[in-house]
C-alpha cells in the first residue's frame, strides 16, 4: 500500500457517496461476513454485506449528499512492535473536511475523520472496517 493508492481509494469512496452510488460504494468494501461500517450519526452502523447494502441504500436515499476531502492521512501495516501481523492489512486515519449538500444546493462544510482497516483481496484493497466521525472543537462545537 502506498499513499497514492490510498488517496485513490478515499477519492473513490467520496465520489460514491457524492453520486449516491450504492453499488460503487459496496465494491470498495470486503465481502467478508465481519465487514463493518459506522457513520458519524447514532444508528449508522452495519456489519456484513447485506447490512452494508441496507445502510448505504438508506443513507444515499436521503435528500442530502455527502463528500469529503481528507488531506491529512496517516497509515501503516498492522503490527505489534516491530512485527508485522499481516502485510495485507493496513490501518488508516484520515482527517479533513466533509461537505453536506442539501437538495436545494446549499452546502455545509465540517471537520471529518475516517478511521479504518483495509485488506488486500487479490489485486484490490477493500475496507474491512471503516468509521466516520465529526471531531468537535474543544468547546464542543462543530468545526466549520
Amino acid at each position: 500500500m502506498n499513499e497514492g493508492v490510498l488517496r485513490e481509494l478515499l477519492s473513490a469512496l467520496s465520489a460514491a457517496f457524492a453520486t449516491r452510488d450504492t453499488e460503487g460504494l459496496l465494491r470498495l468494501f470486503s465481502s467478508t461476513a465481519s465487514v463493518t461500517y459506522a457513520g458519524s450519526e447514532r444508528g449508522e452502523k452495519a456489519t456484513g454485506p447485506d447490512g452494508l447494502r441496507r445502510l448505504f441504500s438508506d443513507l444515499l436515499a436521503r435528500p442530502t449528499a455527502y463528500c469529503f476531502e481528507l488531506a491529512d492521512i496517516t497509515f501503516g501495516d498492522l503490527a505489534f512492535g516491530e512485527h508485522t501481523v499481516d502485510a495485507g492489512l493496513v490501518w488508516v486515519l484520515a482527517d479533513g473536511d466533509g461537505t453536506e449538500t442539501a437538495g436545494d444546493g446549499a452546502t455545509d462544510t465540517f471537520a471529518y475523520r475516517l478511521t479504518g482497516v483495509l485488506a488486500q483481496e487479490g489485486a484490490q484493497w477493500r475496507w474491512r472496517v471503516l468509521a466516520g466521525s465529526e471531531p468537535t472543537a474543544p468547546d464542543g462545537q462543530r468545526h466549520d
